[in-house]
């Protein structure tokens, strides 16, 4: 019985977290660019936010998945996805952006003795993959079992037996499809007036 209340309650939360819009803006080439919340995954222990985001065009909406880091990665990085099935699909990183953001300053105490470290500014790199159609529909049939990532210096691996990250995907995709159908990029502004 608290097995499935725990598994009940690990997949609400994971629902709940997907269903938000952290980004709906128009931008300056008047594509209309929707992301949503990211969720933090561990790969081989380092702390990875990914996300899904779209950039829509009047006659054109390509799909991309952001993966994000404190861990340092190069333009050469890549993702690797291995589907339920043993396909294994390789997604280039089409852009990679270092940011700073602020790190809080901190002591750890030695004996009467504390080292204090100062807050400061730290990179935060985040790089989007394209995700085709095709290779949606077929995350979205066969699951995702295993995650590599490759920052240009290593690869990270990480298996995942019960799909979360299709899983978060999937409803990540369901998300921006809610707010496309309700967005008037598409749309002329005499429809149904």
């Amino acid at each position: 019985m608290k097995r499935i209340i725990i598994v009940g309650l690990s997949m609400l939360c994971m629902a709940v977290h997907a269903q938000k819009i952290s980004v709906d803006r128009i931008e300056e080439d008047g594509l209309h660019q929707i992301m949503t919340t990211t969720k933090k995954f561990k790969v081989d222990g380092v702390a990875f936010d990914i996300g899904m985001k779209i950039f829509e065009g009047k006659y054109k909406t390509t799909w991309y998945l952001l993966v994000a880091t404190h861990h340092s990665m190069a333009p050469s990085c890549e993702v690797v996805i291995k589907l339920g099935n043993c396909e294994s699909l390789c997604l280039p990183c089409k852009n990679l952006n270092v940011g700073k953001i602020d790190t809080p300053g901190y002591g750890i105490p030695i004996g009467s003795i504390t080292k204090i470290y100062p807050s400061g500014e730290a990179d935060y790199f985040s790089a989007i993959f394209e995700l085709t159609p095709n290779i949606i529909n077929k995350i979205e049939e066969h699951g995702i079992i295993k995650l590599r990532i490759s920052t240009g210096t290593e690869f990270l691996d990480r298996e995942y037996i019960k799909n979360q990250l299709g899983s978060y995907l999937e409803k990540c995709r369901s998300v921006i499809l809610k707010k496309m159908n309700n967005s008037s990029i598409n749309k002329d502004i005499l429809d149904d007036f």
